[in-house]
């Protein structure tokens, strides 16, 4: 009978240890992310809808509009208190994207999202199925949303995890153009858009600096 105890003891101890190890390596679900093939159709969707600047009161738009004028697209609203919300949109409506106010930083949708103090740097809660969800203080210290800039005059301004851009950002160039989108362990990967200075915009997927799949929208 002891020897099963122990037994059993051992297996329940190596199972928890296990329980435990795994779920360090698993990644915070921190938003629900569109399957590929769903951000493929987005893009189908919205590819002949142009790029506009819209002043809404005293807001302004810049991105993808329909023929209704509604927003739809790929985008970044810009209201008069500096608050920004840069992303996708869908009839007047964010899909997904980043919420920046003067104190935090909102990444996801509006059901499903991450927010970020922008005093400290660090994920303080992740709001799901209508209530927050505290983080403990070890993703507090891996998961962060910063502005980091480069010797060469460029700005990144996003998620990052074990300081490396990692989620979704803003990259600023020099030359005055942007980009939203994901990153992963530095490397920008997946959907995103490419802001132009001089107008337009280029939306698409991206693996690193490789264009899998990328449309350029003209302003209109």
């Amino acid at each position: 009978m002891k020897k099963i105890l122990l037994v059993l003891l051992t297996l329940n101890f190596q199972h928890s240890t296990l329980n435990s190890l795994f779920a360090q390596k698993t990644p915070l679900e921190k938003y629900e992310l569109a399957p590929a093939p769903y951000e493929r159709v987005y893009l189908d969707h919205v590819l002949s809808n142009p790029c506009r600047i819209i002043d809404i009161g005293s807001n302004q738009y810049l991105g993808q509009v329909d023929k209704q004028h509604k927003l739809y697209g790929y985008g970044m609203f810009i209201n008069d208190d500096g608050s920004q919300i840069i992303g996708k949109f869908r009839d007047d409506l964010l899909l997904f994207g980043i919420t920046l106010t003067q104190s935090s930083a909102i990444v996801g949708d509006r059901n499903f999202y991450a927010s970020y103090s922008l005093t400290t740097g660090r994920l303080e809660y992740v709001f799901h199925a209508n209530a927050k969800e505290l983080v403990d203080a070890r993703s507090q210290l891996d998961y962060g949303f910063v502005s980091m800039k480069y010797p060469n005059g460029d700005q990144y301004v996003g998620e990052v995890y074990e300081r490396q851009r990692h989620g979704y950002g803003i990259y600023y160039y020099r030359n005055g153009d942007f980009w939203f989108g994901q990153y992963n362990h530095d490397y920008r990967t997946g959907f995103g858009a490419l802001f132009h200075v001089e107008g337009g915009l280029e939306i698409g997927e991206w693996k690193g600096e490789d264009e899998v799949r990328v449309i350029t929208i003209k302003s209109k």
